[in-house]
């Protein structure tokens, strides 16, 4: 079992579907028809079938592709999809985007898809937060600072007279 804990989650499903795929017990294959050095294999890899392995307990891939080249296999007509088979149900995508693969997977197991959970997805950059404090500080706090460290470094200093020896030079 592994655990996501990047901030964004770039690594897993939103929670709702790592939680239904997790209950998925049935072997899901895929069955990917493209080239190994095939940029949309690379894609597919990352965003799909990498996070259905970690979020599903038995995911078999099988990559079917040519191996010359994936120029070579512009000829047949079955490249670039993807055919998915759990129970005895199986379809096929071209997609490498899990918001049209995780419907087809569900599909295939039977069951609905997950309602998505308010404030379950990252909301990103740049973070929004309450400025009041700052505010406080950069014009009461730091000013205040500043002008007692002028004062400090501008006040003339206190000499202690009893170590001063009076009469001059002997």
């Amino acid at each position: 079992m592994t655990v996501d804990v990047t901030e964004d989650r770039r690594n897993s499903f939103p929670l709702a579907d790592q939680e239904l795929l997790a209950t998925l017990r049935l072997p899901l294959l895929a069955t990917v028809h493209m080239a190994p050095e095939d940029p949309r294999y690379a894609d597919l890899q990352r965003n799909v079938l990498a996070k259905l392995e970690r979020a599903m307990p038995n995911v078999s891939v099988t990559l079917a592709g040519p191996r010359q080249g994936f120029s070579s296999g512009s000829s047949d007509e079955s490249y670039g999809e993807v055919e998915y088979v759990y129970s005895n149900r199986s379809d096929i995508s071209r997609s490498t985007s899990p918001r049209e693969i995780l419907p087809l997977v569900y599909a295939l197991a039977g069951v609905s898809p997950p309602s998505p959970t308010p404030g379950g997805e990252y909301p990103g950059y740049p973070l929004v937060a309450s400025a009041e404090v700052a505010l406080f500080w950069f014009f009461g706090g730091l000013p205040l600072l500043i002008v007692l460290c002028w004062w400090w470094t501008r006040r003339s200093p206190s000499i202690d007279r009893s170590l001063v020896h009076e009469g001059g030079p002997s």
